[in-house]
């Protein structure tokens, strides 16, 4: 059992994984109580995040009389549609964590498919990151439990947004061949909640997108130009990725 403190109010709660699940669900129920389910490679600091963000709806359903499962889907496809109408970007579940705790074997999503992280310490003056179907990360053996987390956050954060650039460039190609009246290029940003926006009518998209698979950001940067929904025949499969998961890189 698990605590999280808001406020004077405390939310018990339990964690269960489950190894072939891609999303994270909160459910809360008469006997269980909280009940959080998640992917495999998600850490405890991942799910205090869920919480804490997750809290105020939480704690409503518990000073109810009906056990409740969170069901974001609905909301969240509703907001995608009204937010492509005004050809502004739809808001993303949340925004990232904070830099937690990094464990050997934590799972990071890259384009939609989780990758395993590897620590490695070594003699070495300068920590790096680096990929080779995993995340490996090579860091000094002084750091201690602070240094190695911190510094993993920061070279986590680094190859994201090392790589935004060339991938959404890469999915604005493709759309540029759905649309004749696709932009020239796009830029990325620290968005916080939301996915993309569109500056000096230039489209910016959160470097945490890198998160979700090509078709997503895809649809992504066409909701910034135009109706989405009509542009891509599979855009229902294409936003699904946005309704079941959150911009939580880590």
């Amino acid at each position: 059992m698990y605590t999280y403190q808001t406020g004077n109010q405390t939310i018990d709660y339990k964690i269960e994984v489950v190894p072939n699940r891609t999303d994270i669900k909160v459910q809360i129920c008469d006997k269980e109580g909280v009940k959080v389910i998640i992917p495999r490679g998600l850490n405890e600091n991942n799910v205090r995040s869920i919480i804490a963000r997750k809290a105020t709806w939480i704690l409503k359903q518990l000073n109810g009389s009906q056990p409740a499962e969170e069901k974001p889907a609905a909301p969240k496809k509703e907001a995608v549609k009204k937010e492509t109408a005004k050809k502004e970007a739809p808001k993303a579940a949340a925004s990232a964590a904070k830099t937690g705790s990094f464990e050997e074997g934590d799972k990071f999503p890259y384009l939609g498919r989780q990758y395993r992280l590897n620590i490695v310490r070594g003699d070495v003056a300068k920590a790096e990151m680096t990929f080779r179907a995993k995340f490996i990360a090579t860091v000094p053996e002084s750091w201690n439990e602070q240094q190695t987390n911190e510094g993993i956050g920061q070279l986590l954060t680094e190859w994201y947004q090392g790589r935004a650039g060339e991938k959404f460039q890469e999915a604005l190609k493709s759309v540029k061949k759905a649309a004749d009246n696709a932009p020239e290029s796009v830029k990325w940003d620290e968005l916080g909640e939301e996915y993309a926006t569109t500056q000096d009518n230039t489209i910016v998209l959160n470097w945490r997108l890198l998160t979700a698979p090509l078709a997503t950001i895809e649809y992504v940067i066409a909701s910034q130009f135009t109706n989405a929904d009509e542009l891509f025949e599979d855009a229902a499969e294409r936003k699904q990725w946005l309704s079941d998961n959150t911009l939580n890189a880590f």
